[in-house]
C-alpha cells in the first residue's frame, strides 16, 4: 500500500530514464532553513542534499521522479510513491543522528519534511503518510529519557527545533484527527477527516502520555503523578474510542487499550494494592462489555477471554453477565460477516491517492478500463455507505449519525477530487431524520464549502450550495454571494446563467441584464487574451457595442417588434454576409479547452475563465422572453449569438429555441431563413420520443422558468421535479443503494432477518426520495438543467437518463458549459449510463441504440429473480441450482418447487445407479401404437418428422393398389 513502502532507493526505470544533464525544475523550493510555522514544508527542497541524489547510479532516476512529481503533482502515483520510499530509506539511515546539532542533518531532515509536505499539500488527506511524518516528528521532538529521544544530554535548554517539530505534530492531529493537544475537539462542524486512522490515534495516545508525564514531573508525590498519567492516558484512548472504536482495524486499537490497562499490575499474584485491583477489574469488565458489541476482526477470541475474565471473577455473576451480552456479541458477529458478504475493505482501497477522476483528456491507452475500474469502486462505496445506513448494529440516533457520518469522510478521503462524494454526503446532513433543520443545513453548507476548496471549478457543487442555502437557511439571498464567490474563482458560462437566474428572482430585471453583460465581457476577455491586442481591441469594442443595444432595447426603444411586426429591427440571419462570425471567440487560442485550469495551482487557486457557449445566450433570451414579456428583446439576443458565434449556427437546441421564438412573433420571413441555415450548417439527430417522459419534462421546464419570477415558486419546482423522478424512475427502476438501475446483474445480497436488498430496506427506512436525493442528488441536479437546456447538447426532451441514441464522446468540447470537474462528472455519468444499458463501449460508438431504464429492467429481472431464488434456498442446494438451465418465463417470480418433493427426487438419484451405457434408439421411430407390416413404416409421417401431415409409405402403395384394381375392372 501508500503507507508502507519498502526500505530501498527509488527505481523508476532504466539509465535512460532522463538524460544525465536534465534540469532540476525551477519550481522547487531552493535550500533554505525550515521556519518557524507549524506548517510542513509544503515544497520540495532543491538541490537535494544527500549526495547520492546529485551523483552517483540513482541521481538521473530521482531527478525524473522529483520532475514527474512537479508535472503532475496530483496525478503520478507511481513517482510520488517513489520518491516517499526514498524519504523513508534516507530517514531510516539517519535513525542514529536525528538529534544531531550540526546545520547538515538538519537540512536532510528539512528535506524528508519536505517530501511529506509537498505530497499531503497535493493529497490532503492520505493518512497513511501522515502517520509516517508524524512519527518521524514525534521522534525528533522526543528529549532525554523519552522514548525515541536522546541518549546524551547536552546541557543546553530545548532547541528550537524540538519546539517547532512539536508544533508541527500538534497541528496535523489538529488538522487531520480535529482534536487540540489537551483532548478537546476542534471547533469545527465536520471535524478532521482522517479520524478513521487507528494508526494515527495510536500516535495521539503515544504524544498525550508523553506530554502527561512531562506535566508530572511538577507534582510533589509519587501517586500523585501515576493518577495523573492514568487519567490522562485513560482519556487519550477513550477519544480515541469514541472516534475509531467502529472504523477498519478498529480490534488493534481495542487490544492496545487492554494491554494497557492489564499493565496496571504486572504480577497479580504478589499484588497489594487492592484499591487499584478493583479499579482495574472494573475497567476491563467495561472494555470487554464494549467491545464485543462491535463487529471486527478476531471477535470471537475476545468473547473467549471475556468469559475467561468473568469467570476468573466470581462464577455465578459471571453466569448472568454472560448471558446478557451473549446475543449482543452474536448479532455483532452475524454484523461481521454480513458486512464482510457486502463489502471487502480491500475492495475499497481506502490507503489510495486522491487522484483525479479519470477523464478522456488524459489520453490514456487503458482509457476504458479505468473508468470501469474508477467506477466499480465508486459503486461499491454507495453500496457500504447505503448499508451503513439501514442500521443492521441497530444503534441508536446518535451513534448512527456519527458512523455513517464516519463512512461519508472516508469515502472523501478516498475520492476527494470526485464531486459526487461530497454532494452525497451533504445530502445525507441535510435531509437525514433526529437533528434540527438548522443544524441540518449547517453541516450540509460545511461539507459543501470543504468540497469547493478542494474541486474548486465545480459548478454543481457551488450550485448545491446555493440551493441549500435558498431552500432551507433562514436568508435566501445568501445564494447571491456563494455564486458571486464561485464566479470569481471560476467563471463559466453555465455558472453566469444560474447566477443570473437567482438574480432575477430577487433582484429584478436590471441587474439581471448587467449579469449578462458581464459574463460576455469576462468570458469573452479570457479567450481574447489569447489572441493578438489588434484582435483585441476590435471584438472587445463591437461587443461592448452589442452589448449596450440590448440593454437601450430593454429599456422599451423597439415599440414595432412589441407590437409584432419587425419594424426596423435589423435580422442576421438572411442580412448578412454568411463569412460573418465563422471566427468564434469561443475557440480562439487553439487547443484550450474550457475550464482548464494548470495542475500546479492550489486548491483555492483560481482556475481559466471558461469559454462562452450558446446557452449563455439561450438562457438570457427565455429570460427575456418569458419572465420580462420582451420577446422582440429576446430576438435580438438570439441574433447577437449568431452574429458573434457562427458555431451556435450548428447547435439544433439553440435554432430550436429560437425558431420558437420567431414562430410566436410571427416572423415567418427569418423563421425560414433560420432553419434553411441551420440546415445547411449541421446534421439533424432527431430521436422518438416517449410521449410520457416529455410531458414530465415539459412541465419541469416550464415550473423552472416560472420558478424565477419569485422566490415561492422554488418550491413547487422542486415538487415536480421529486414527481417526474418518481414516474420516470420510481423504486423498481433506480437501485437507491448505488445509484444505478435495478437487476443489473449484480448478485443481490439480503441483509437482515428478511433477506430483502440493501434498497429495499432504506426505501422503508428513509423513504424512497430520501435515498434517491442521497445517492443520486447531483445527477439529478444534471437531469433538470438537462431538461432546462443548461447541460449536455441541451436537449429538451429530457431523455439523456433514458434513451438517448448518441456516443458518450458526441458531446463536443463547447457543449460542456461548467467547469473542467462538471465536464468529467457529465462523460463519467455518460459512462455509467451505457455500462446500465448493458452494452460495450464499442457498441456504444459503432451508434447502437441504447435501451430504456424499463428494458433494461425487463431483460435482467428473470436472472435477478434466480439469483435471489438461489441465495434464499438451503447452501447444499445451491451448487445443484446452479446447474439448471434459465426459465423460459418471462415473468419475475420463479415458481420453486417444495421442499419435499426435492429431497424425494434426491432421495431416488442417491439409491438407483444410473446405466453405465448410454440406450442407443433403434432406426424406427413410429409411434408404437401403430401397426406395422412387412417391417415397414405405417405411420403417415417419414424421415423423422412428426406431425408432417405428409402421407406414409404404406398408405400410398395401398392407394397404389386400389387405383391398379379400378383400373383393371375397368378393362
Amino acid at each position: 500500500t501508500n503507507g508502507d513502502l519498502p526500505n530501498k532507493s527509488i527505481l523508476l526505470g532504466g539509465e535512460d530514464a532522463m538524460e544525465e544533464d536534465e534540469n532540476v525544475p525551477s519550481t522547487m523550493a531552493p535550500m533554505e532553513a525550515s521556519t518557524g510555522s507549524d506548517e510542513l514544508i509544503s515544497r520540495i527542497i532543491t538541490p537535494s542534499p544527500f549526495p547520492h541524489h546529485v551523483t552517483g547510479p540513482t541521481a538521473s532516476r530521482f531527478r525524473n521522479a522529483l520532475s514527474r512529481v512537479t508535472t503532475h503533482p496530483t496525478s503520478d502515483v507511481e513517482a510520488w510513491q517513489a520518491l516517499i520510499t526514498e524519504a523513508i530509506a534516507c530517514s531510516r539511515n539517519m535513525a542514529g543522528t536525528l538529534h544531531s546539532v550540526d546545520a547538515d542533518t538538519h537540512a536532510k531532515l528539512d528535506w524528508i519534511e519536505s517530501c511529506f509536505g509537498s505530497l499531503l499539500s497535493s493529497f490532503p488527506y492520505a493518512s497513511s503518510y501522515y502517520t509516517n511524518i508524524a512519527e518521524m516528528l514525534l521522534a525528533q521532538s522526543a528529549r532525554v529519557g523519552e522514548e525515541g529521544g536522546p541518549l546524551v544530554d547536552y546541557g543546553m535548554d530545548i532547541s528550537q527545533r524540538v519546539l517547532q517539530c512539536e508544533a508541527k505534530l500538534e497541528n496535523i492531529f489538529r488538522k487531520v484527527l480535529g482534536v487540540n493537544p489537551d483532548g478537546t475537539l476542534v471547533d469545527d462542524k465536520i471535524g478532521g477527516l482522517c479520524t478513521s486512522s487507528v494508526d494515527l490515534w495510536l500516535l495521539y495516545i503515544r504524544k498525550r502520555i508523553r506530554d502527561a508525564v512531562r506535566q508530572a514531573a511538577t507534582l510533589p508525590s509519587v501517586e500523585e503523578r501515576e493518577d495523573f498519567v492514568q487519567k490522562t492516558t485513560i482519556d487519550a484512548y477513550e477519544l480515541a474510542i469514541s472516534h475509531a472504536s467502529f472504523v477498519v482495524n478498529n480490534h488493534v486499537l481495542w487490544k492496545q487499550y487492554l494491554t494497557y490497562v492489564k499493565s496496571w499490575i504486572p504480577n497479580p499474584s504478589f499484588n497489594t494494592n487492592h484499591g487499584l485491583a478493583q479499579k482495574q477489574m472494573l475497567q476491563l469488565r467495561s472494555l470487554y462489555q464494549r467491545l464485543v458489541t462491535h463487529p471486527m476482526t478476531g471477535l470471537d477470541q475476545l468473547w473467549q477471554e471475556y468469559e475467561v475474565f468473568e469467570r476468573t471473577q466470581n462464577e455465578q455473576l459471571a453466569s448472568a453477565l454472560v448471558d446478557e451480552f451473549k446475543p449482543k456479541y452474536q448479532h455483532a458477529r452475524s454484523v461481521y460477516l454480513e458486512r464482510n458478504r457486502v463489502y471487502s475493505a480491500t475492495d475499497l482501497d481506502m490507503a489510495r491517492l486522491a487522484t483525479p477522476p479519470v477523464d478522456k483528456e488524459d489520453d490514456d491507452e487503458d482509457y476504458i478500463a479505468k473508468m470501469k475500474e474508477e467506477q466499480n469502486l465508486l459503486t461499491l462505496w454507495k453500496k457500504r455507505l447505503s448499508y451503513e445506513r439501514t442500521n443492521p448494529e441497530r444503534l441508536s440516533a446518535n451513534e448512527l449519525v456519527q458512523r455513517v457520518r464516519q463512512g461519508y469522510k472516508e469515502m472523501a478521503c478516498a475520492l476527494t477530487r470526485h464531486p459526487e462524494v461530497w454532494h452525497m454526503w451533504s445530502m445525507w446532513e441535510l435531509l437525514r431524520a433526529g437533528a434540527k433543520d438548522s443544524e441540518k443545513v449547517e453541516h450540509a453548507m460545511a461539507v459543501l464549502e470543504l468540497a469547493q476548496k478542494h474541486v474548486p471549478d465545480c459548478t454543481l457543487l457551488a450550485y448545491g450550495q446555493a440551493q441549500v442555502a435558498e431552500l432551507y437557511s433562514e436568508n435566501p439571498e445568501k445564494c447571491l454571494e456563494i455564486m458571486e464567490r464561485f464566479l470569481e474563482r471560476s467563471p463559466n458560462a453555465l455558472g453566469f446563467v444560474l447566477h443570473q437566474q437567482m438574480v432575477r428572482r430577487y433582484k429584478g430585471i436590471k441587474e439581471a441584464r448587467a449579469v449578462f453583460s458581464k459574463a460576455r465581457r469576462v468570458l469573452l476577455e479570457s479567450a481574447v487574451k489569447e489572441s493578438s491586442a489588434e484582435k483585441e481591441t476590435g471584438e472587445t469594442g463591437e461587443a461592448t457595442k452589442e452589448v449596450a443595444e440590448g440593454e437601450a432595447g430593454a429599456e422599451g426603444k423597439n415599440d414595432a417588434a412589441e407590437n409584432g411586426t419587425n419594424g426596423s429591427r435589423r435580422m442576421v440571419t438572411n442580412r448578412l454576409d454568411p463569412a460573418i462570425g465563422t471566427h468564434d471567440n469561443s475557440t480562439i487560442g487553439g487547443d484550450r479547452k474550457p475550464g482548464a485550469n494548470n495542475e500546479n495551482e492550489g486548491l483555492e487557486g483560481k482556475t481559466t475563465p471558461g469559454a462562452i457557449t450558446w446557452q449563455l445566450y439561450a438562457s438570457h433570451a427565455d429570460m427575456e422572453h418569458r419572465l420580462n414579456h420582451s420577446p422582440a428583446i429576446a430576438a435580438r439576443i438570439y441574433e447577437l449569438g449568431l452574429r458573434k458565434h457562427h458555431s451556435f449556427l450548428t447547435k439544433p437546441a439553440y435554432i430550436y429555441r429560437y425558431a420558437q421564438l420567431l414562430l410566436e412573433l410571427r416572423d415567418t420571413e427569418n423563421l425560414r431563413a433560420l432553419l434553411t441555415r441551420a440546415v445547411a450548417a449541421c446534421e439533424a439527430d432527431v430521436g422518438l420520443e416517449d410521449e410520457v417522459a416529455a410531458l414530465w419534462d415539459m412541465t419541469l421546464r416550464f415550473e423552472a422558468i416560472l420558478s424565477g419570477a419569485e422566490p415561492g415558486n422554488v418550491t413547487a419546482f422542486h415538487n415536480v421535479e421529486r414527481k417526474r423522478h418518481a414516474a420516470l424512475m420510481g423504486a423498481e427502476l433506480e437501485d437507491v443503494s448505488t445509484g444505478g438501475i435495478t437487476s443489473s446483474g449484480d448478485a443481490v445480497v439480503g441483509i437482515g432477518s428478511n433477506k430483502s436488498t440493501i434498497a429495499d430496506q432504506l426505501i422503508r427506512s428513509e423513504g424512497y426520495d430520501i435515498s434517491s436525493n442521497i445517492v443520486n442528488g447531483m445527477s439529478r441536479v444534471a437531469d433538470v438543467l438537462d431538461v432546462m437546456g443548461l447541460w449536455g447538447n441541451g436537449d429538451t426532451d429530457g431523455t439523456s437518463r433514458r434513451r438517448r441514441k448518441k456516443s458518450p464522446k458526441a458531446d463536443s468540447e463547447a457543449d460542456l458549459v461548467g467547469g473542467k470537474s462538471d465536464a468529467c462528472y457529465q462523460r463519467r455519468q455518460q459512462f455509467q449510463n451505457l455500462l446500465d444499458s448493458g452494452l460495450s463501449p464499442d457498441q456504444a460508438e459503432s451508434g447502437s441504440k441504447l435501451l430504456s431504464a424499463r428494458d433494461r429492467m425487463q431483460t435482467s429481472v428473470q436472472q435477478s429473480a434466480a439469483n435471489l431464488m438461489i441465495q434464499q434456498s438451503p447452501e447444499w442446494l445451491r451448487p445443484l441450482l446452479l446447474l439448471l438451465p434459465a426459465s423460459r418465463l418471462k415473468t419475475a417470480t420463479m415458481n420453486k418447487p417444495p421442499p419435499h418433493m426435492i429431497e424425494m427426487a434426491l432421495s431416488a438419484l442417491r439409491t438407483n445407479a444410473l446405466p453405465a451405457d448410454r440406450p442407443v434408439e433403434e432406426e424406427s421411430e413410429g409411434d408404437p401404437r401403430k401397426r406395422k407390416r412387412d417391417g415397414g413404416d405405417s405411420s403417415d409421417e417419414e424421415n423423422g418428422y412428426t406431425g408432417s401431415g405428409g402421407y406414409g409409405n404404406q398408405f400410398r402403395s395401398r392407394q397404389k393398389k386400389r387405383l391398379n384394381d379400378a383400373t383393371d375392372n375397368d378393362k
